[in-house]
């Protein structure tokens, strides 16, 4: 039977995972981009997922555990379904923006269930950890939300004026 430690170590490591996961994600993302915004804001969310696993290592083993030192299965397949629609459309925006919001919605969903465990509540600097890690990823969100609606504002815009009748 697990006790509530194990529960713990093992929901940390998760976390620790999904960032490495990002970090994949977000690396390729930014090698598949010529350019501009998306590669300067997916090398910013890299190197937050990068400090996000390491304050995350440090609570592991201030809780006597081993860290994690690689991402999930789960989000290895997840990374090779990237990585084929990436190969098949070069530098596309929208199915870049697309896979960065569905893999920022699960990880914001993965840190909302570690926040609920007793032993998280317990710990005031581990829940204050986490809810601002949560933040972060949800402002990272918001702006590939807000890119992903300017690109398809953009678009509509476009289809318009292509539409429009010359008077």
């Amino acid at each position: 039977m697990q006790n509530q430690y194990d529960v713990l170590l093992k929901a940390l490591n998760e976390l620790i995972e999904i960032n490495y996961n990002r970090i994949e994600n977000y690396k390729k993302a930014e090698q598949n981009m010529d350019g501009g915004d998306l590669k300067n804001l997916f090398h910013g969310m890299l190197n937050e997922s990068e400090y996000f696993a390491t304050l995350l290592t440090e609570h592991v083993v201030k809780f006597g555990g081993e860290p994690a030192k690689s991402s999930t299965l789960i989000g290895k397949a997840h990374q090779i379904w990237v990585d084929f629609k990436a190969s098949i459309i070069s530098n596309n925006r929208e199915l870049i923006l697309n896979a960065s919001e569905f893999g920022d919605k699960d990880t914001l969903e993965a840190y909302e269930a570690v926040l609920v465990l007793d032993k998280v509540q317990a710990s005031p600097d581990l829940t204050q950890l986490l809810t601002s890690q949560m933040s972060s990823i949800a402002e990272s969100l918001k702006i590939i939300q807000s890119l992903k609606q300017s690109e398809h504002d953009g678009k509509a815009e476009h289809e318009v004026l292509e539409n429009r009748l010359p008077v």
